[in-house]
């Protein structure tokens, strides 16, 4: 008699709608035999990888890439602790958030009897790995406009309560929460409840404080922080955390080895020193910003007003019919269903052309 596996798992796994990434150019391809394809649906950077960073991996050793990596020693992990004006201690270098959501819920989550706190409409892969782990969780809803409600997470917090997750911006609305308002939920958050900001997409808003500098007044802060928008570096899955020395020792505690390997190592190292693809970056984002917008306000098109590299649209119609209409011209965008944003897409800000091919392609659908 043939065994059933699903029987084997815990209701959370059972229950899972896996993640569901943004659709690869090379299954549109297949599916629709399309040749030019946009892709807009995964925030990625539009103008590629740093090129400092490309010229680096041509100059990785053979026998270099034959050794298992040490990642705090490399130079990368220094180069950092310079930049961000911390203590080595303070460090953990990532292979991308997902694990690393894993890795807090598993430390101070997992196994005692304390749940995870957040919002509706956040980063889906928190509550997925949440969920993985058959640790509980608890989002309280955000304001109309699709802001975060603090008075309402505040007032959320019990002593049952283990980690709090907020993504600033936040995706995938694009809204920031107001720095005072910030670190008012914090001064209110018991010490033995750590907060996770994940600060993805910070180098795309303007900030007035430096938030690394808050970690002196909130010992329970962890921030994370990535290479794989701004630098252009979301193939090899590298990015970053800063924390309590004390938390961020429980973590590498629990962390497995080797998990973040040479190759991108060598290029999270060389994309630092390349100001001027990150200028050009933040100048890409925000002129197509600023053109989407105008674009979609004289399509007579709602959008949330984002201060990431995205915007979420509103369609006239389901956003899952939006997706497939865009797919057939082979423009890939992130329907946000799994989101519970049923009438949205969220649209990666792309070059000044795919930008304007997108407007066009949106006036014809909208108006069939």
């Amino acid at each position: 008699m043939p065994c059933d596996y699903l029987s084997l798992v815990h209701a959370g796994i059972k229950n899972l709608h896996p993640y569901e990434p943004g659709k690869p150019i090379e299954a549109l391809q297949q599916e629709l035999g399309l040749k030019k394809i946009i892709k807009l649906a995964s925030n990625e950077n539009p103008l590629g990888a740093s090129p400092k960073a490309a010229h680096a991996l041509r100059q990785l050793d053979v026998h270099d890439l034959a050794l298992y990596p040490a990642a705090d020693l490399h130079p990368v992990y220094h180069h950092l602790v310079d930049k961000l004006n911390i203590a080595p201690q303070q460090l953990i270098l990532l292979n991308g958030s997902d694990a690393f959501f894993s890795l807090c819920l598993t430390t101070f989550a997992l196994n005692t009897n304390r749940i995870a706190l957040t919002h509706q409409y956040t980063f889906i892969a928190f509550p997925l790995q949440a969920q993985i782990l058959g640790v509980k969780l608890k989002a309280v809803p955000v304001n109309q406009d699709y802001s975060v409600n603090i008075d309402s997470l505040i007032k959320a917090l019990r002593p049952n309560v283990a980690i709090v997750y907020l993504a600033n911006p936040n995706n995938p609305t694009g809204i920031c929460i107001k720095e005072a308002k910030l670190k008012e939920f914090l001064r209110k958050l018991p010490l033995n409840t750590l907060c996770i900001l994940d600060e993805a997409y910070y180098e795309f808003h303007a900030q007035t404080e430096n938030t690394l500098d808050w970690l002196k007044e909130f010992p329970n802060l962890i921030i994370t922080r990535t290479f794989s928008k701004i630098y252009g570096l979301a193939g090899l899955r590298i990015g970053y955390a800063i924390a309590n020395p004390e938390v961020a020792k429980l973590l590498k505690r629990a962390e497995l080895p080797f998990t973040v390997n040479k190759a991108a190592l060598t290029a999270a190292e060389a994309a630092l020193t390349d100001q001027d693809f990150l200028h050009k970056s933040l100048a890409n984002t925000k002129s197509g910003m600023q053109q989407l917008e105008q674009g979609f306000q004289a399509l007579k098109l709602s959008y949330i007003p984002s201060q990431a590299n995205f915007i979420t649209l509103k369609s006239p119609f389901a956003g899952i019919k939006l997706y497939e209409k865009l797919l057939k011209r082979g423009i890939i965008v992130r329907p946000l269903d799994p989101y519970g944003l049923k009438e949205h897409v969220r649209i990666t800000i792309g070059t000044p052309e795919q930008n304007q091919h997108l407007l066009n392609v949106l006036k014809g659908e909208i108006n069939d």
